[in-house]
């Protein structure tokens, strides 16, 4: 009898980019987050990192998301549009250390 090694497959990874529920609990998650008290984009990146991975960015991570959310905030037309915030949660939800537990 052969043994499955356990692997993802694309499909999974497939799911977590394009499937509508996914796309709108990011989009839940941003609006959360920006009905806090942080105003300070830098604050508000730690906040999402603390929520997602119990832990505060490192500063590659930290310059990363800043400047992905300024390229988001000016493909939207405004520096402070939602959807940058709830793009920025949803490339969260698909990186490995969200998915995997350690």
């Amino acid at each position: 009898m052969g043994r499955r090694n356990v692997s993802n497959v694309p499909a999974q990874a497939l799911t977590l980019m394009n499937d509508p529920l996914v796309v709108a609990q990011a989009r839940l998650w941003a609006e959360r987050l920006l009905s806090g008290e942080e105003r300070d984009p830098g604050d508000r990146l730690a906040v999402l990192y603390e929520t997602a991975f119990g832990r505060p960015p490192s500063a590659s991570e930290t310059t990363a998301g800043l400047a992905f959310l300024d390229e988001q905030a000016n493909a939207y037309g405004r520096p402070d549009d939602p959807r940058a915030w709830a793009d920025l949660c949803h490339v969260l939800v698909n990186v490995k250390e969200f998915v995997f537990v350690k």
